[in-house]
């Protein structure tokens, strides 16, 4: 009688791994991939929680397809080299800013370091920040702020959304210029923008289809700051999926990829850096 129960535990316990092991194998060879995500985006239609969608997005824009072999963080100070107001930026020959270099930095939330590390090189930096309700003015010497934010189409009165960033009980509407609004009124139209940084918490996507459209793309040399996919539901994924591929159809090739340091077990935003590898042509 005590064989026989052993006998029917031993069964049971092979059964149970046998079916473990052929479920785990169906999950995995039926596992979404990025493929999939390529050809469902093609019809603009993602089957996927958002945490699947999230992670094959990050795989798709984190991979580095440019050696930069001097990378500076700029913006670093003695106690740290990564977080907020550092960003990791090109410095090989062709992409180092130089003196009387153009730097548009947009996104500041008071934490001026990269802005100030590139102004004191003697690069001509110009801030925008809308959320921080300060007026326009000149900070220092080759460092001016306007109380004006980027957007898709020019506005007067851009009603931001409510998130972690702009609370309900603080919102007011904006004034948002498209790039090619900003260059003109700086007499930067036929000008090459030597940095490119945005941190505009989500708003970066509908920016960069702008200005694939206005051709104003080709005239940024790096760009560099974070992506942010918080809140996006699985459907608004093949359009990110489309502007990055058409980010890198236009010559962008990604030196600097990495989770941001927040990140838990899923990640929100991404740090990145891109080169223009298609400058004059």
């Amino acid at each position: 009688e005590i064989m026989s129960v052993r006998y029917f535990f031993w069964g049971f316990s092979f059964i149970f791994m046998v079916s473990f092991i052929l479920s785990f194998y169906m999950y995995w060879m039926g596992r979404p991939t990025q493929q999939v995500v390529y050809r469902r985006s093609e019809g603009n239609k993602i089957e996927l929680t958002w945490q699947e969608a999230e992670l094959l997005f990050i795989e798709f824009v984190s991979k580095k397809t440019y050696n930069c072999t001097a990378v500076e963080a700029v913006g670093s100070t003695s106690k740290s080299s990564y977080g907020e107001g550092i960003h990791l930026t090109c410095m090989d020959k062709t992409y180092q800013p130089k003196s009387q270099c153009i730097v548009y930095s947009f996104g500041i939330a008071n934490i001026w370091n990269f802005e100030e590390s590139l102004a004191g090189r003697g690069c001509q930096v110009f801030a925008f920040d809308p959320s921080m309700n300060t007026e326009s003015h000149k900070r220092m010497e080759n460092l001016w702020f306007y109380n004006i934010g980027l957007g898709r189409v020019d506005s007067d009165n851009f009603t931001p959304r409510v998130d972690q960033y702009v609370k309900e009980s603080k919102l007011f509407t904006w004034k948002v210029r498209t790039m090619k609004s900003i260059m003109e009124m700086l007499g930067h139209t036929n000008k090459m923008i030597d940095v490119l940084k945005m941190d505009i918490e989500g708003y970066e996507f509908d920016v960069i289809s702008s200005m694939i459209d206005d051709g104003t793309i080709k005239q940024m040399r790096q760009y560099v700051g974070e992506w942010h996919i918080f809140g996006d539901q699985k459907y608004d994924y093949p359009t990110k999926y489309s502007i990055a591929k058409q980010l890198w159809s236009y010559g962008f090739k990604t030196f600097n990829a990495g989770v941001h340091p927040r990140c838990d077990k899923y990640c929100f935003q991404i740090d990145l850096g891109f080169v223009n590898t298609k400058l004059g042509k």
